[in-house]
């Protein structure tokens, strides 16, 4: 079979239902059409398409769901939001508008809001995987917000930022890091979450000062060495960047990152 030949008429078959659909609405289901568009990367083509239905039937959820996710893929999350908001609302006994608004409302940082929708769509589906991930990621990050706001003395801020950063959210756990970091400059756990969070955020200058202030406080912790070398390797710092992981090799000779890392270092340097 000329596998070829084969993955380049599925487009042009999906060319010809779109112009006959733009002539004749009718020839087509819309919302299925929309979803192949959506498969093929068309977002632009999704979106102008369900617009045009909608415009004829504004009350399909189907279509509206649709919609949303052709909007939200473009970026455009306040649209993709109502979109998803008027399917549920036309069709609350289905599962899946409430799962694209929660993620839609996580997206854009309203996880007070999503908490409400992911009730309203539990009720629907109480095994729904999507639902329950989404759940644990709003309540994470209503902890971040509320610990930023009024420190507790209950959280473990090192924690909560590991948390974060394992899921993606590497700005809160910045935010959260650095606003326990007001009171605890020499916690070494919270320096090394903050100094993971300060990279992820593209901030090396930060990352790496505050893991030489964690290697000051626990210079046998093999693990800041490691992400210190790393850091200053990142950086450009190849001289430093050795030097951290000679530090730790005296820690843990038999570390083969570090060493690896040295001898990529070593080599970068005597050249």
């Amino acid at each position: 079979m000329d596998l070829t030949q084969t993955s380049s008429a599925a487009p042009f078959h999906l060319d010809l239902r779109v112009l006959r659909f733009r002539s004749d609405p009718k020839r087509d289901e819309p919302a299925m059409l929309a979803q192949e568009l959506l498969s093929q990367g068309r977002l632009e083509e999704a979106v102008e398409l369900t617009e045009r239905t909608l415009e004829l039937d504004p009350t399909d959820a189907d279509l509206l769901l649709t919609h949303g996710c052709a909007l939200a893929r473009l970026g455009q999350l306040e649209t993709a939001q109502l979109a998803f908001t008027r399917a549920a609302k036309r069709d609350p006994d289905w599962v899946e508008p409430w799962v694209q608004l929660a993620e839609v409302l996580l997206t854009r940082g309203k996880p007070a809001r999503a908490v409400q929708v992911i009730e309203r769509g539990l009720a629907v589906d109480a095994r729904d995987a999507r639902l329950l991930q989404s759940q644990s990621r709003a309540t994470l990050e209503l902890r971040a917000h509320a610990y930023c706001e009024a420190p507790d003395e209950g959280e473990d801020p090192a924690m909560l930022a590991t948390q974060l950063l394992a899921g993606e959210r590497a700005d809160l756990a910045f935010e959260v890091t650095r606003t326990a970091l007001l009171s605890e400059l020499d916690d070494v756990d919270l320096l090394v979450a903050h100094a993971k969070a300060s990279r992820a955020m593209g901030d090396l200058d930060e990352a790496i000062s505050a893991l030489r202030t964690a290697s000051y406080e626990a210079a046998d912790w093999t693990e800041i060495w490691e992400l210190l070398a790393e850091a200053h390797e990142a950086a450009g710092e190849n001289e430093r960047a050795r030097d951290a992981a000679a530090k730790g090799l005296l820690v843990d000779p038999a570390s083969e990152a570090l060493r690896a890392l040295h001898e990529r270092m070593e080599t970068l340097v005597t050249l």
